[in-house]
């Protein structure tokens, strides 16, 4: 694989399956999928203002903060 050109991504088993069934009802390659999923969250405002922030994240439990 051209790494240049091509990374792998790790996401969990259910996300990976609903990503996939969504391409294929929707005729698009999996990479075609996510394409579409990353511009839809840019085009809807996306800034690094508001990106997550796994410090503020209420579900994260840390007893040494």
């Amino acid at each position: 694989m051209d790494t240049k050109r091509w990374k792998s991504v790790l996401v969990p088993r259910e996300i990976y399956e609903e990503i996939k069934d969504m391409a294929q009802s929707e005729g698009r390659t999996i990479s075609g999928q996510l394409r579409l999923i990353f511009e839809t969250y840019v085009d809807n405002g996306f800034d690094k203002k508001h990106a997550y922030d796994p410090k503020r994240d209420p579900r994260r439990i840390n007893v040494y903060d």
